[in-house]
């Protein structure tokens, strides 16, 4: 107890008078994003995906926890068979944001993501379920963002995922570019 009364009274005071208004951010993900499929064949596939971002800032850095979903579904007709897939994601990490110019801004993150898919395969109306659990996965990314004006701006980010596999035609890596239109309220 006394070591927890010390901390906190050398904590500078000014982290815990500021308003939250400025310092936590709330950002709806709404989008498509392009997966590789191995079911029933190799592919690539554009799915939706929407989730949101929460961030909260200190002075020098900030919390960020983010959640996304995306689903999709294919068939097989020769062999009279429906795939559906289901995907969440939990990142939770630390960012740090710089600001270069009165109009440009960037960021440099990292953390760990937790991703849950199920795969359910329908084979002659007899429905099997999948769940796969993946363990928890460290993930490093940028972006920067562009203001066009109060309530606008242009934002470009890329993310690396950390994901090992045994497989090997596939990389032990995840790439996520995205592009972004951000309307501010």
């Amino acid at each position: 107890m006394k070591k927890l009364l010390l901390i906190s009274a050398i904590l500078p005071m000014s982290v815990f008078a500021v308003d939250t208004k400025d310092r936590l951010s709330i950002t709806p993900i709404i989008g498509l994003e392009r997966v590789q499929k191995f079911q029933p064949t190799t592919s690539m596939k554009t799915r939706a995906i929407y989730g949101v971002t929460v961030i909260y800032k200190f002075p020098i850095s900030a919390l960020e926890t983010e959640y996304t979903h995306a689903q999709d579904t294919s068939s097989d007709s020769v062999n009279n068979t429906e795939y559906k897939d289901s995907e969440d994601k939990l990142r939770l990490g630390l960012r740090g944001s710089f600001t270069m110019t009165n109009f440009m801004s960037s960021y440099l993150r990292g953390g760990a993501q937790y991703r849950k898919n199920k795969t359910t395969k329908t084979v002659n109306a007899t429905t099997t379920t999948e769940d796969t659990q993946s363990k928890v996965q460290p993930y490093v990314g940028t972006g920067v963002s562009l203001s066009l004006g109060r309530f606008l701006s242009v934002s470009a980010n890329i993310l690396v995922t950390y994901t090992p596999t045994d497989d090997p035609n596939l990389k032990d890596y995840e790439l996520q570019p995205s592009l972004g239109l951000n309307l501010k309220f």
